[in-house]
């Protein structure tokens, strides 16, 4: 229940702070007055996005304050989101003309989603204009539930549908993804195709090259090693060591001849050892044979590779390789994935299927009460001859309402077919099924406080003293405010609020009053006769509130 409003600085209103009680109360007043400020103020309250344009002449700050009964229900739920519990639940939200708006929970800094979501649980306010949503699919179902008690029911299905939503277009994106990658594919496996031959992780193509370089190095050391074995071994050594033989039997005794001699020995053997040294190497070479052709053939291959691809390094060429394994593993991982899951999405929606099936059939079972109910409602408003009903068409197919297309139809007149309502109700039958419907709504779900905003308008008369002691017995139960221009609704009120309009300091300002019985009397007459109140008026007005 709201137990007091405090507004500072919003719109006209300077400083305002009113209290209220448990039942019906009316608030009245001239057009222009101010009334709507109230609704803008709950607006603020309930989570509405700030419109600083309500930010009123006297500061450069307004503010919203609304304290309200902390019912188990409510302290359970701020348990649960962490914030403080205290013996009445106060809510507050602050709005700058510097841009700044901010919203708190027992003065606590709160996001205006989680306001949303309490204040649904604290109130809920009714305007002329939700006649209008009476077309609307979605506020259909809302009544359909509201009335039927599968409000619950209907939220856990939506959560799961919402959730099957959106797995499955994440599904849906996944499998585009599949499909862009596969459109490379083929291109990709016959980069792979050539780049794994060259076996890059066992291979170190820069030690191949120093091995071909190395291999042009020896072919010119092999020539140059074959020319002085054919030095060391061909006419020149045989004829030195003939002239040696000579000249040791020629000059056996001219000692003269000895260093000759010594050198021409010196000179053959290094010869000898020159050969056998070059032959050697010679050995050597050919056991280090290696097959240049082919280790040509892959280093062109390697080098034809890397520069294909625009890269300088065997690394890069590596991390091309494993990026393109990656790919393929992850198109095989996807597909496996895709697969698996739309296996689990089919199992899904059939699990989904049922509980939107059993939903409808809970929805239809309570139908011959609600529509009992709603017939007794009407004939109440003086609308004995119509008829309403909700008309569910199931379908095959998942849909945010369950698995059902849903109308309200309706017939002011007997013998008529029902249609559509919008199509069928003049403005003062809508009235008149939407105050009927909210008041079974509001019983149903127990809701603490209920404020409508000329609920009764396109109604007079015999119908308006009905809508008023339909609305006197729904605030038997809760809190109720009903804002009016109606004598009728406002005389079977327990609790009167006037909101008027005045000039202090030159400036205009809205405030609400409380009425107590000599006021109210006044004010009702005032709405029968206008501001020339006769006392025909104030004998009226007593007698719409059953005083003597």
């Amino acid at each position: 229940m709201l137990r007091r409003l405090s507004l500072r600085n919003f719109i006209l209103i300077h400083e305002l702070s009113l209290d209220f009680q448990s039942g019906f109360t009316a608030i009245t007043g001239e057009t222009g007055s101010g009334k709507s400020i109230l609704l803008n103020a709950l607006g603020l309250i309930r989570g509405d996005r700030a419109d600083f344009s309500t930010i009123g002449p006297i500061d450069s700050r307004a503010t919203v304050e609304a304290v309200f009964e902390s019912r188990a229900e409510i302290k359970e739920w701020l348990s649960q989101n962490s914030y403080e519990i205290w013996d009445d639940l106060i809510i507050r939200r602050e709005i700058s003309n510097d841009g700044r708006s901010r919203a708190f929970i027992n003065d606590t800094p709160c996001t205006l989603n989680e306001l949303r979501v309490l204040a649904e649980k604290l109130f809920i306010i009714h305007s002329q204009y939700h006649t209008l949503e009476l077309k609307n699919q979605d506020y259909q179902r809302y009544i359909l539930d509201a009335l039927a008690g599968t409000d619950a029911e209907f939220q856990e299905y939506l959560k799961e549908y919402t959730a099957f939503l959106n797995r499955k277009s994440d599904f849906t994106k996944r499998q585009n993804e599949r499909i862009e990658m596969e459109s490379k594919l083929d291109y990709e496996q016959f980069i792979l195709s050539e780049i794994i031959p060259l076996n890059l992780y066992d291979t170190d193509y820069s030690t191949l090259q120093e091995q071909l370089e190395h291999q042009e190095y020896q072919q010119i050391l092999t020539e140059d090693l074959n020319h002085l074995i054919s030095l060391s071994e061909g006419p020149m050594s045989n004829e030195l060591s003939m002239l040696k033989a000579r000249l040791l039997r020629s000059t056996e005794e001219d000692q003269s001849f000895d260093d000759i001699r010594s050198l021409l020995t010196k000179i053959i053997s290094d010869l000898e050892e020159i050969g056998f040294l070059t032959h050697k190497k010679l050995t050597e070479y050919a056991s280090n044979f290696i097959d240049e052709e082919h280790l040509l053939r892959q280093v062109d291959e390697f080098n034809r590779i890397l520069n294909k691809h625009r890269l300088q390094t065997q690394e890069a060429l590596i991390s091309l390789q494993e990026s393109l394994e990656g790919r393929l593993k992850e198109i095989k991982d996807l597909s496996e994935w895709i697969s698996a899951e739309d296996k689990a999405l089919h199992a899904l929606e059939t699990s989904l299927k049922h509980t939107a099936s059993q939903l409808n059939d809970h929805r239809e079972q309570a139908m011959p009460s609600i529509t009992a109910s709603i017939q007794e409602g009407l004939s109440m408003l003086k609308l004995s001859g119509s008829h309403l009903r909700f008309d569910i068409h199931r379908s095959t197919e998942l849909n945010d309402r369950g698995m059902m297309d849903l109308s309200i139809l309706f017939t002011a007149n007997k013998g008529m077919e029902a249609i559509a309502i919008q199509k069928a109700a003049s403005g003062g039958e809508l009235s008149r099924v939407m105050l009927l419907l909210q008041q079974l709504i509001s019983t149903k779900l127990h809701l603490p406080s209920v404020l409508f905003d000329e609920i009764d308008t396109g109604v007079s008369g015999d119908i308006a003293q009905r809508m008023g002691k339909l609305l006197r017995t729904m605030g038997e139960g809760r809190q109720l405010f009903a804002i009016t221009h109606l004598p009728q609704v406002a005389s079977q009120a327990s609790f009167h609020l006037k909101v008027y309009k005045q000039d202090i300091q030159g400036l205009t300002q809205t405030n609400v009053s409380p009425l107590n019985t000599e006021e109210r009397i006044q004010e009702i007459a005032r709405l029968m006769s206008g501001e020339e109140i006769n006392e025909g008026a104030i004998l009226n007005a007593k007698k719409l509130m059953g005083l003597p």
